[in-house]
């Protein structure tokens, strides 16, 4: 994986993070050690609880991520990624070849200065641990429990519920999901700009616009 990959990982997280992703799964096994929960023992919900507790030691902390992301992206990241966002929306009509290849060379010569070796050797870990997050979010049991259709309802109602936070589902999950397909177009070094680039950066440009909250 190379350093403009990797920043599309980091981007990703850490829009999960603003939805509470971590957290959330967090209380809840907290939860369930406390016996919080009435789950099945001997269930599929119950299983997935108790391996996150016990591998709680072996994951990255919230500060320790935190830094990760501050680190890795570094300072003028969204900035630059909004300048590349705006090139390629404007290039089917507007833009020029060259607008979008500056913009595309702005952010990957920041993201190649900030993206180092100790950061690559995170991105497997981080992605393990919202992998087995998002797991145990989505098991049936645990949905049926809090009456959430998808995990994305259930994390946005246990932060509220749980966490006191008002997480701004929709914004977050735009931006995660266009600005990551921006990213991997970055990453893929394809001067093609094809629609679904195109859709994806028109998508981040609408999102980034919305009001916070």
């Amino acid at each position: 994986m190379d350093e403009v990959e990797a920043a599309a990982a980091f981007y990703a997280a850490s829009q999960l993070e603003q939805l509470g992703l971590l957290q959330v799964c967090d209380r809840l096994v907290e939860l369930h050690h406390r016996r919080g929960l009435p789950v099945g023992g001997a269930g599929d919900a119950a299983a997935l609880l108790d391996a996150y507790w016990l591998g709680r030691a072996e994951r990255m902390p919230d500060a320790a991520r935190r830094e990760l992301y501050a680190r890795a992206l570094g300072p003028g990241f969204e900035h630059l990624l909004g300048r590349l966002a705006a090139a390629l929306a404007a290039h089917p009509e507007a833009a020029s070849d060259d607008d979008v290849r500056w913009a595309a060379d702005e952010l990957r010569a920041t993201i190649e200065a900030h993206v180092d070796a100790s950061a690559l050797e995170e991105v497997a870990l981080l992605q393990a641990q919202l992998g087995d997050a998002l797991a145990l979010l989505a098991q049936p049991e645990i949905l049926e429990l809090y009456g959430s259709p998808e995990p994305w309802h259930l994390i946005d109602h246990l932060a509220r519920l749980e966490l006191g936070a008002v997480p701004d589902a929709v914004r977050h999950q735009a931006l995660g999901a266009s600005g990551t397909l921006v990213i991997a177009w970055l990453a893929a070094g394809d001067d093609a700009v094809t629609e679904e680039v195109v859709d994806a950066a028109e998508a981040w440009l609408t999102a980034a616009a919305m009001p916070p909250g």
